[in-house]
């Protein structure tokens, strides 16, 4: 805030001229941060911790200080570094009240509803609640009035006062009216609550007529979502039952405990979707998907993340660049691009099991890392001569030695607690894993192979049809004719397996013969 070019938001607390170092604090923002700037003379009689806390004290700042930022300030000023407005406390913003808020009596968005459905499953909705069956003389829900705030304090520990939130904009539609003190409302007609911005009204139907956008909001709903638009970047969608799309998804995160269709996926590498039944598109584009059934697109995949539990198709089309997991099997017409875009395909795996065993992995070495800097660190300090420093630094390394002794404690105890469960992580048997890949029509240079145990780069284009699968006997893959992906790879081994097991019945028998 200023006024004719003077920040009054700022205001001096102390200021200190010594012949060692001129120190001055303020406060900002209505006192709710305080900044430290000093200017030293003489290096040996720069301001220890406990001098400066002490100061800070006496002028009513103690809870807010920050001994970290405070540490450091003083072993800057110990080496004349002048540091210069730095924050030293912070106090807590006040927190506007809750808004007013309509809360639906049968059910709420994230808890589960009975909810009832058309001849076709499917519930129409345009809302971020969920909707159920509404008996007359029920009791639809409540109006919740504005809460007040949460307070916030200064530096110093006095109150800020916070603002009350805003009343509810409800108006009592078709099929309902306001009970009691005005804060029920109350159905006059069977069928389903419907929340129309800010009316309320029982219809059987709802419907989502367009784009998914400011005019509609997040959705989160226990029952199947229908958009009959596109789903534009940053809106997202929960739903118990299905989700289904008529034109694009974006950047978003979808999640669905059913199945997902839309016309085309393009995320631009962003945002996640989430399916548990089968998800279908004509494109997927730049998008994360993780799917607990199959994925079957018909045109293309290019650059995208897809996982499954189950099958990936795009029977007709190609899968170019990014990374397809699949357990029950992948198949194309094309595999790759004929620049020889790095593709991943691995099939066979139970992809939240690796992605897990991955994660682990991960983080303890990043722990391990960090543990590594903090022992290098500690120890240099922990070299240093405390007893022959300035009283200033001695309490400056003092502090930052404690700190980094408390932050390696933390980081030893969920290593630990990680590294048990990396010990005792067992995958799964998954009785439907088939390490099967198909192209009809090629797989393409750049390709990388995972199946199995085997890992491999297709160096040259191998034409189609042909189906892929792991040599379990001499290493590498084995490139078959082309076959269904419900004929497991491991009956094609089998069958592989038989011509060398016949010849050698053939050689016993014949040997009993000479005999």
């Amino acid at each position: 805030m200023s006024e004719q070019g003077i920040d009054v938001g700022r205001k001096t607390i102390a200021e200190i001229s010594t012949d060692d170092y001129d120190l001055l604090l303020e406060s900002l923002n209505g006192e709710l941060y305080c900044q430290a700037s000093i200017q030293v003379h003489h290096p040996d009689q720069s301001i220890a911790p406990a001098e400066l806390i002490e100061l800070l004290k006496k002028h009513g700042i103690t809870e807010t200080v920050d001994l970290e930022q405070l540490a450091i300030f003083c072993t800057e000023a110990a080496h004349v570094k002048h540091p210069k407005d730095f924050l030293l406390a912070s106090g807590e913003a006040a927190i506007p009240g809750a808004d007013g808020w309509f809360e639906l009596g049968i059910n709420t968005a994230s808890a589960a509803a009975d909810l009832s459905e058309d001849d076709l499953g499917r519930v129409d909705y345009k809302t971020i609640q969920s909707f159920s069956n509404i008996e007359i003389g029920q009791q639809i829900g409540t109006i919740h009035l504005p809460q007040p705030g949460t307070a916030g304090r200064t530096i110093t520990g006095l109150p800020i006062p916070a603002p009350l939130g805003k009343p509810v904009n409800l108006i009592a539609g078709d099929g309902v009216k306001v009970g009691e003190r005005g804060v029920r409302l109350l159905a006059e007609k069977a069928g389903r609550a419907v929340l129309d911005g800010n009316r309320v009204s029982i219809a059987e139907e709802y419907v989502i007529s367009g784009d998914l956008d400011l005019s509609v909001g997040h959705v989160d709903f226990n029952g199947f979502v229908d958009i009959k638009g596109d789903v534009l970047d940053d809106f997202n969608i929960r739903a118990s039952k299905g989700i289904n799309v008529s034109g694009s998804i974006g950047a978003c995160r979808i999640e669905s405990d059913g199945p997902i269709t839309a016309a085309s996926i393009a995320a631009h590498g962003q945002g996640l979707i989430i399916c548990r039944g089968t998800l279908e598109a004509r494109y997927i584009n730049h998008a994360n998907i993780e799917c607990w059934g199959d994925v079957v697109v018909s045109h293309e995949i290019r650059n995208a993340s897809v996982k499954a539990t189950g099958m990936v198709s795009v029977e007709k089309g190609n899968i170019a660049g990014g990374e397809t997991v699949a357990l029950e099997g992948i198949q194309a017409k094309i595999l790759g691009t004929a620049a020889g875009a790095r593709t991943y395909l691995t099939s066979g795996v139970y992809f939240p099991e690796t992605d897990r065993l991955q994660f682990l992995r991960s983080r303890l070495k990043t722990i391990v890392h960090q543990l590594k800097r903090i022992n290098e660190t500690l120890t240099g300090l922990n070299r240093k001569p405390l007893d022959e420093m300035r009283p200033a630094l001695r309490e400056a390394y003092e502090l930052r030695i404690g700190i980094l002794s408390q932050r390696k404690s933390n980081l030893e105890a969920e290593r630990e607690e990680l590294a048990d469960e990396l010990a005792a992580f067992k995958q799964q048997e998954q009785p439907t894993a088939n390490a099967k890949i198909n192209a009809s029509g090629a797989v393409k240079e750049g390709v990388i192979i995972s199946l199995g145990e085997t890992t491999e780069e297709i160096k040259l284009e191998r034409k189609g049809p042909v189906s892929l699968i792991e040599n379990t006997e001499q290493g590498g893959l084995h490139f078959l004719s082309l076959s269904p992906l419900k004929i497991p790879a491991t009956d094609l081994e089998e069958e592989l397996r038989q011509p060398a097991d016949s010849e050698e019945e053939s050689t016993t028998e014949n040997s009993d013969s000479v005999a």
